[in-house]
Formats: structure tokens, C-alpha cells, sequence
């Protein structure tokens, strides 16, 4: 068996030719026989859990606010009937 150093792999490498292969025709076949898919959002669960969240938020800040506003119309009360006996 013929001992090949580095340099015969080298000198060797450089005669070989690279077999042609012509692929485009079964490309272009392929590529034409595609058809174009819509764009799949992987985040629209996640979307609509947080609009039905917001939404939730939204409410109970409504309801919290209504709640708190018709209690401070008492501590007004107080505080104005408080002022008025203190002077």
C-alpha cells in the first residue's frame, strides 16, 4: 500500500472533480408547487389571555372606584362635621 503524507492527500484532493449534479429543475418544481401558507402566530392564545385579562382588570378598577367614591363621600362628612364642632 502506497503511504500517503499530508501533502499527496493535498495534490490529490486538487485532481478530483466534483461530480455535476443539476438540481434545479426538481427545485424550481418544488418550489412552484408550493403554495403560500399564512403566517401561524404562536403567541395568540397568550394575546387573547391577556385581553380577557385586561378586560377582568378594567372592571374591578370601574367597580373599585365607584366603591371608594361613595365612601369618601362619608369621610368628607365626617371630616366637615368634625371641623365644624371644633370650631
Amino acid at each position: 500500500m502506497k503511504k500517503l503524507t499530508f501533502d499527496n492527500l493535498i495534490s490529490e484532493a486538487r485532481k478530483d472533480t466534483p461530480p455535476s449534479v443539476n438540481v434545479a429543475d426538481g427545485v424550481i418544481a418544488a418550489l412552484s408547487g408550493m403554495a403560500p401558507r399564512a403566517a401561524v402566530d404562536p403567541y395568540r392564545p397568550y394575546l387573547w389571555v391577556g385581553v380577557a385579562s385586561a378586560a377582568v382588570a378594567a372592571c374591578i378598577l370601574i367597580a373599585a372606584t365607584l366603591t371608594l367614591q361613595d365612601g369618601s363621600d362619608s369621610v368628607s362628612e365626617m371630616i366637615t362635621y368634625v371641623a365644624w364642632a371644633a370650631q
